[in-house]
């Protein structure tokens, strides 16, 4: 059984060395965190250059952002009432998702539109999690134009999380709603499982970019919180953080049994969370509880 809160308003690349301490690193030409450091990125992004043509109904969308050009894929051949936003997990490609789009167009009558960060399949560049937060508002912008006013849905999953994470503080009258698939909510979490030392103290500009919690806070739009239960890379309780940091929104955390990080599209009850979420918006709220 698909175990479900619901609540509305108000209330994986190499391996760094084990414990290595925060340092100061160069970026760009500045003195920077450990978020911009080449320990870190190293560590976070598995870009792979796999690429596919685009399956029937699909084309294919680029978008230039600072330094690079991105790779959107559009699946969009029977002009659905809404458009998803998706910004996948890491070591994934748009390609990966070719044979999904059916599923959210039959689940949740959307078109799916997914995006390849720096340096994975046909973007260009080279991906550091600033940069991938960064360039999240262009494809939105890009995406929107694509949508031609129908509504969007952003979905972020696992490393996406940070994505969906970044553009839900902003209001986008057009964003009917976010879903945070297996996504961080722990700053510290994150660091820990690229083998770092977490900081003893985060600045503020280090919070603003990368920490997720204060940004779903600000959160306007229903949510869907979806986790498997038996996440063992990022912890189930991490859902129920995020889950609680959405406070300001009508949210619904939503988890599925016997499920791990990697599986969860493979289980009903992750597309029953989807279709319910997707009607409650159709509706003009969140899913009923």
């Amino acid at each position: 059984m698909l175990a479900s809160r619901r609540t509305g308003p108000p209330p994986g690349g190499r391996a760094p060395r084990r414990g290595r301490e925060l340092s100061l690193s160069w970026y760009e030409g500045r003195v920077t965190s450990l978020f911009d450091g080449e320990d870190f990125n190293r560590a976070l992004f598995f870009p792979r250059r796999e690429h596919t043509p685009p399956p029937p109904g699909a084309r294919d969308l680029f978008v230039d952002v600072e330094g690079a050009r991105l790779h959107v894929r559009l699946h969009d051949g029977a002009r659905l009432p809404a458009l998803t936003l998706f910004f996948h997990g890491n070591g994934e490609v748009v390609a990966d998702y070719d044979g999904l789009a059916g599923r959210y167009a039959s689940s949740a009558a959307s078109a799916l539109a997914v995006v390849d960060y720096r340096g994975y399949g046909l973007s260009s560049g080279r991906p550091t999690l600033r940069r991938v937060i960064e360039d999240a508002r262009p494809v939105l912008d890009a995406v929107r134009a694509a949508a031609g006013g129908r509504p969007l849905v952003v979905m972020g999953r696992s490393l996406g999380g940070a994505c969906a994470a970044e553009l839900c503080q902003h209001e986008h009258a057009d964003v009917a709603g976010y879903v945070f698939e297996s996504a961080a909510a722990d700053l510290g979490g994150l660091v820990r499982r690229r083998g770092l030392a977490t900081p003893a103290e985060l600045s503020a500009d280090e919070r603003a970019t990368f920490d997720p919690l204060p940004k779903l806070a600000r959160c306007a739009r229903p949510a869907l919180v979806l986790h498997g239960e038996d996440d063992r890379l990022i912890d189930a309780a991490e859902a129920a953080q995020s889950f609680d940091a959405l406070a300001g929104c009508p949210r619904t955390l939503a988890l599925v049994p016997g499920r791990g990080h990697n599986d969860l599209s493979v289980h009903p009850a992750y597309w029953q969370a989807l279709t319910d979420f997707y009607a409650g918006l159709r509706g003009g709220g969140a899913p009923a509880g």
